[in-house]
């Protein structure tokens, strides 16, 4: 054999007149022909293990050609991954809906804040929940493309167009903003009107222990300490079927999604009241097993039907305008207006992540306690 003195894969080339030595090699990864040069070996195999790390990212950080909708799959499969069912149903809709007929043949790198404003007019047409669920979706999409380097470094999104959206929609928010605040009578007419029913122990978990719907109709048995009188909130119902989430993590053909609480705060022990109690021991001890309120084949009721067949026909008999969430906020309301609960213990027992929340949307009135209150501060403090 005739020894040339070049090593293997050792390169050389000439330009203008100039050589140029390196070390050139190709290795298949993945199905792919990888072919590098690179000053030594050393050089090479750094390079290599960086050409790996790009195939094996979950994102495609080098495609400059990717568009609008091909981005928004990714979207999809980082929702299916880790985030919650609720999360992948919103991202899933809008995108299919709203987004991607209007702007997802746009290359990415090309998007621009006109192209934003001209899909938000649109869907603002439709209605300003619309415009703000598209907003939140595409905003939170393109923040997820910056953060992943996906093509783009800067949210195309002008600071002034979201700016703008936000406004019109608290605006809307506002005009639309309805009072929703019970009365004492109108609680007693409640609780008179579903006495004796079987979704009675319901409307003892929303007014009474101020409980999430979803909360309510996904408590179990094994969640009431009667010793202690006390009820744990582990999960919740989501308000979508496993039949609409086929082909994901969670779907199957039939039944309600059970998930944790929505926030960690939202996990919590609530004190389980004397009405309450003997209400739940009127059921026998063998039949106590599954959910606190189910259907005949033992499985949960979805908050929809649970609306349908029984909240909302009882709010007609009653010449109420109301939904489920009003009879939780009775209860925040009721504990801050007595003024013997503290903001701290409400906001643990609602399961808020911050008491702010609770003094901004619970500390509502109750007319009978406003009346009985009205001339406190003067009895105390100048004796008659």
């Amino acid at each position: 054999m005739i020894n040339t003195g070049k090593k293997k894969h050792q390169h050389v080339r000439v330009v203008n007149g100039k050589t140029y030595a390196g070390y050139r090699k190709s290795k298949t990864y993945q199905g792919e022909k990888i072919t590098i040069t690179a000053t030594d070996a050393k050089d090479w195999q750094r390079k290599f293990e960086e050409r790996k790390a790009e195939l094996d990212a979950p994102y495609p950080l080098t495609d400059k050609n990717l568009t609008v909708k091909m981005l928004s799959e990714i979207f999809l499969r980082d929702a299916q991954i880790g985030k919650a069912p609720k999360t992948y149903i919103e991202r899933e809709v809008f995108l299919r809906k709203y987004i991607n007929p209007e702007i997802g043949h746009l290359m990415l790198r090309n998007l621009k804040n006109h192209h934003v404003a001209a899909l938000y007019e649109k869907v603002q047409a439709v209605s300003f929940s619309v415009l703000e669920h598209t907003h939140k979706v595409l905003n939170r999409m393109l923040q997820f493309a910056v953060e992943n380097q996906i093509c783009i470094t800067v949210n195309p999104i002008a600071k002034g167009l979201i700016k703008q959206v936000k406004e019109a929609i608290s605006r809307a928010k506002r005009e639309q903003q309805t009072d929703s605040s019970l009365s004492l009578e109108e609680i007693d007419y409640i609780l008179l009107e579903v006495r004796g029913q079987p979704s009675e122990i319901i409307f003892h978990l929303l007014i009474l222990h101020g409980l999430r719907i979803g909360e309510a109709l996904a408590l179990r048995w094994e969640d009431i300490g009667f010793g202690r009188r006390t009820l744990h909130v582990n999960q919740q119902v989501q308000q979508v079927s496993k039949s609409k989430l086929l082909g994901t993590k969670w779907g199957s053909d039939n039944g309600q999604l059970i998930t944790p609480p929505k926030t960690e705060r939202s996990r919590r022990s609530v004190p389980l009241q004397t009405c309450t109690q003997d209400l739940l021991e009127i059921v026998p001890v063998p039949d106590r097993n599954s959910y606190i309120y189910k259907t005949s084949n033992g499985t949960n009721h979805s908050a929809n039907n649970f609306r349908r067949d029984v909240f909302n026909p009882l709010m007609k008999r009653l010449g109420l305008s109301l939904k489920p969430h009003d009879l939780r906020k009775f209860f925040g309301s009721w504990h801050l207006s007595q003024g013997k609960t503290d903001i701290m213990t409400v906001s643990k027992w609602m399961g808020h992540k911050d008491p702010s929340i609770t003094l901004e949307i619970y500390a509502k009135v109750i007319s009978e306690m406003e009346d009985y209150h009205r001339d406190a501060i003067g009895k105390a403090l100048v004796p008659v």
